[in-house]
């Protein structure tokens, strides 16, 4: 009996399915050798991390009320809870010393922390800008950027907020949910490191 012999439409597939994973698998290694400057950084300590907070569902008109009350914001999905645990192991397995880890009120941001750090200390002036006026909006950016200029410490501190806070920072158009920054203070200026994404957006 003859042995029936693949289809040339099965060898396309198959050989197309290859050539992606080998892609994806060129991509990642190159990544993780992209991320390794701002893992070094990290791992020397004095630096500060500017993390918007894990996956979230979007859900118009739902995001810009009072802190406060979880079930009334928007809060983390179940892929933004593994992806702050990913966040965490990612920090531990690189050696990273994270000492304290400021949040914003919200509870998108306060459960980040916990759930990659073990613990979150919230503070007014890493509320979106949207959600106050704007004399207040330029209030709080000048108290986050003095957090991050007088960070004199052995450790990392993090910080954990919105996008519009971190790009006002960092000058970038976007900041993928997840993805933080590496800055490090320079008197009365800042440096960039780097920034990385653990888990997808």
């Amino acid at each position: 009996m003859n042995a029936s012999r693949p289809s040339n439409s099965s060898l396309r597939s198959g050989a197309m399915r290859g050539l992606v994973s080998a892609l994806l698998l060129i991509g990642s290694v190159q990544a993780a050798a992209d991320d390794e400057p701002s893992w070094a950084a990290l791992r020397q300590g004095g630096k500060v991390v500017l993390l918007r907070h894990a996956h979230v569902e979007i859900r118009e008109g739902i995001g810009h009320l009072a802190p406060g009350h979880c079930d009334e914001e928007v809060n983390l999905s179940q892929r933004g809870e593994k992806q702050a645990r990913q966040i965490g192991k990612a920090f531990r397995a690189h050696g990273v010393p994270v000492g304290e880890v400021l949040t914003s009120p919200y509870c998108r941001c306060i459960d980040t922390g916990r759930i990659a750090f073990g613990s979150a200390t919230p503070v007014p002036y890493l509320r979106p800008p949207g959600t106050v006026s704007e004399a207040q909006a330029e209030v709080d950016q000048a108290g986050l950027m003095k957090a991050i200029l007088t960070h004199h410490a052995p450790t990392n501190l993090v910080m954990i907020t919105h996008d519009l806070n971190i790009a006002g920072v960092v000058l970038e158009d976007t900041v993928r949910m997840g993805e933080f920054f590496v800055v490090e203070p320079k008197g009365d200026h800042l440096d960039i490191v780097g920034s990385i994404v653990i888990g997808e957006d």
